[in-house]
């Protein structure tokens, strides 16, 4: 059975119902970081995957991923959580390029079968093109907020809509590691919250699942949807470029 797509406002419907009648779901994505971390000695050898830009740059520490190849335990983790997702966000509008063309390569390898799925870029949209919904997702919410700019999210958000309807941000986790994952889970297991919001980069994954899957609650990778909450306008790196930022406002 082929995988529905979902749209940014069927995603939002999926996320709300799940919240209103208190069942779990988790929201991940995974792009072309993930998909090279699953990639590690199945899909690719170690000689090819650290000669790949993915394994160079996050090596290099020009880009603070949390994280250095190789990693197996981190890829074996990543693995389980998403064949436990419930939705999988993934490259769509770019599976023709070696961003969404290693993500079909892992998910065969390793027989993942989503039920839904949706472009993972329409992340960085949905607070502006789902704005009624996205308000609607925080509503009467008890919310974790999980990621580096964790307490700069909840500014924002208080500061935006605080004043408009009520929410409860429970708990601010700044995480940069996958060495603090076991610190992240223990803290989540000692708080009540309803949703948990995520920016983590490939920890997020790992997180999103744990929190459906052992916790009963919703949890959304937002990715850098995150920092559109804060900047209140999409960052348009190469790949939102490529798509049309335009398009992606109507997906």
């Amino acid at each position: 059975m082929m995988a529905k797509v979902l749209n940014s406002g069927e995603l939002m419907d999926r996320i709300i119902r799940a919240l209103d009648e208190k069942t779990p779901l988790s929201v991940v994505s995974v792009g072309s970081t993930e998909s090279y971390v699953m990639a590690q000695y199945t899909v690719m050898s170690e000689k090819r995957f650290m000669r790949h830009r993915e394994a160079i740059t996050t090596n290099s520490g020009r880009v603070d991923r949390g994280f250095t190849f190789p990693n197996v335990k981190l890829r074996d983790e990543m693995v389980v959580a998403v064949k436990k997702a419930d939705i999988i966000g993934y490259n769509i509008c770019l599976r023709d390029i070696y961003a969404g063309k290693m993500v079909a390569r892992v998910f065969r390898a390793y027989g993942i079968k989503p039920s839904f799925v949706f472009d993972t870029l329409i992340r960085r949209v949905i607070p502006f093109n789902q704005k009624v919904k996205f308000k609607n997702m925080l509503r009467n919410r008890r919310i974790v907020l999980i990621g580096s700019n964790a307490s700069k999210v909840k500014q924002a958000l208080e500061r935006r809509w605080g004043k408009r309807f009520p929410f409860k941000i429970v708990a601010c986790i700044p995480m940069r590691s996958y060495d603090e994952m076991e610190k992240v889970k223990s803290e989540l297991d000692g708080t009540e919250f309803d949703l948990a919001l995520i920016t983590a980069g490939v920890n997020a994954v790992i997180l999103a699942s744990y929190i459906a899957d052992r916790l009963g609650k919703v949890a959304f990778d937002l990715g850098q949807g995150m920092n559109s909450l804060m900047t209140k306008k999409v960052l348009e790196t190469g790949f939102v470029r490529r798509v049309g930022l335009q398009k992606l406002m109507k997906m």
